[in-house]
């Protein structure tokens, strides 16, 4: 990979809280990539590729530390897909500048450099003929994201698959979400090693 690669950036934004999962409500930046490959209809975030602008590794580390006003020294990578543009050189230059890693990712790639923090949300509903989850992740949480879709039965068998010590179940966001919060509710307390994660940042209404 040349070291020159110019990576298609969203956005990059902070300071602000990690809104989910294990690590919700600890200070943190944000680095968004432009890009994914599964168009999932729920989805709340733009991570198309109009708006987006191409930097360099050394410019998005140097963006990232001007963000990192509280010195968290903690970067949530999402996306899209991140897992589509990391690599190995932009890792080791996100590292070298004192970051911890925490990656969001659909599941379906493994990274292709360092992370610290993996979770994966797998989207299968959403995955298409060509494109399935990819096996061994180094997962440190996982994220169910529960909709119509979704049931007791669809928990098990990511918890065979996915052997981590975080399992987490989120109502999805949409016009019934009082609907996936109560089902989401149900189906942690049937299943106590699933907790409820809710998106925080939204309740709070931060970036």
């Amino acid at each position: 990979m040349p070291e020159n690669r110019r990576y298609l950036v969203k956005e990059m934004f902070g300071p602000t809280l990690q809104g989910e999962g294990a690590h919700a409500g600890r200070p943190c930046v944000f680095l968004r990539f432009a890009g994914c490959n599964q168009e999932c209809t729920w989805c709340d975030t733009d991570f198309a590729p109009e708006g987006a602008t191409r930097h360099e590794a050394h410019e998005i580390v140097a963006r990232l530390l001007e963000l990192d006003t509280h010195t968290s020294r903690m970067v949530v990578v999402t996306g899209g897909e991140p897992t589509l543009q990391w690599d190995a050189p932009l890792a080791d230059a996100i590292h070298a500048a004192g970051f911890r890693v925490h990656m969001e990712s659909n599941g379906t790639r493994a990274p292709a450099g360092r992370v610290d923090w993996l979770t994966v949300s797998p989207k299968p509903q959403f995955l298409t003929p060509s494109l399935s989850l990819a096996n061994d992740l180094p997962v440190s949480e996982l994220k169910v994201i529960v909709d119509d879709t979704v049931d007791g039965a669809t928990l098990d068998r990511y918890a065979v698959q996915y052997r981590c010590d975080h399992y987490f179940a989120q109502p999805c966001m949409d016009a019934r979400y009082k609907d996936h919060l109560a089902k989401t509710m149900a189906l942690v307390h049937e299943r106590p090693r699933w907790r409820l994660s809710l998106q925080l940042h939204k309740i709070l209404g931060v970036p």
